[in-house]
């Protein structure tokens, strides 16, 4: 506020000599009460400044790149509250599934979704702590996804329609981040990875629908919701360029249907 020229360069007004520098000021009117502080604050901080030729420019100093990236700052925020080993530091966006289901999936990483025993944890009253779904084991979010006897049988037949007849979802890791060994090109594994998290945000909705609205489960109607669902979501987001034949699912129509019309650069709503 006290610069006298508005447009003046920090090359103008810091002037370097014998390795130091000093402050070349032009001021309206002499600085004065806290403005005289900061001044004699900025003046000791310049002392050690290196001035280069250089255009100005930001750095952000938190990275070894000096660019600054949501994914970064995310990354080390994690770090900070989860610790440098935590596994959801490996979930990244999946451009085949709406934005409500990668955030979903990334709570379900963070143990941010309010299975029972989380909500016990933070004092919350309930009558029992027990599976909604089988009412024999605490409900965790692994049980609840993934390993809940009434669950299973679903992930079973996900399994078989991908033609994976001999392997297993056993964890939350394996139904959100890895591919277990599944030998799949890029467009294969993307559409996977899109299909495990569109099954697990499905098993949540039927979940809450049984809990809170009496809805019956069934596990032949969830099955047929994600495969409704994986054709609507993936289909809906492809594009011509993904034209690779995804061969784990080459004998399942639904697929075949998505990858038609990926190869034809089509867009199709199901209804």
């Amino acid at each position: 506020m006290l610069e006298s020229q508005k447009e003046a360069t920090v090359a103008e007004r810091i002037l370097r000599s014998n390795s130091t520098s000093t402050g070349n000021w032009d001021w309206s009117r002499p600085p004065s009460g806290r403005a005289l502080d900061e001044l004699t604050e900025l003046n000791n901080l310049i002392t050690s400044v290196n001035i280069s030729d250089c255009p100005d420019s930001w750095k952000f100093s938190l990275d070894a790149s000096g660019i600054f990236t949501t994914s970064t700052m995310s990354n080390l925020i994690n770090t900070l509250k989860f610790g440098a080993n935590s596994r959801n530091l490996s979930i990244t966006r999946n451009k085949y599934v709406p934005q409500k289901v990668f955030i979903f999936l990334w709570r379900v990483t963070q143990q941010k979704i309010p299975v029972r025993s989380e909500l016990d944890k933070k004092g919350i009253d309930l009558d029992t702590i027990l599976c909604p779904l089988c009412e024999h084991h605490i409900e965790t979010t692994e049980h609840t996804l993934v390993n809940c006897q009434k669950v299973s049988p679903i992930w079973s037949q996900i399994l078989d329609w991908w033609n994976q007849n001999s392997a297993f979802i056993s964890n939350i890791n394996e139904a959100t981040i890895t591919d277990q060994g599944f030998t799949y090109n890029s467009t294969g594994s993307s559409l996977w990875q899109a299909t495990k998290w569109i099954t697990c945000y499905i098993i949540w909705k039927h979940r809450n629908l049984k809990i809170f609205s009496g809805k019956i489960w069934n596990p032949a109607a969830i099955i047929s919701e994600i495969q409704t669902q994986s054709f609507s979501w993936i289909s809906n987001r492809s594009k011509k360029k993904n034209t690779n034949r995804v061969a784990p699912m080459a004998s399942q129509p639904v697929i075949l249907c998505i990858i038609s019309l990926i190869s034809h650069g089509c867009r199709l709503k199901c209804r």
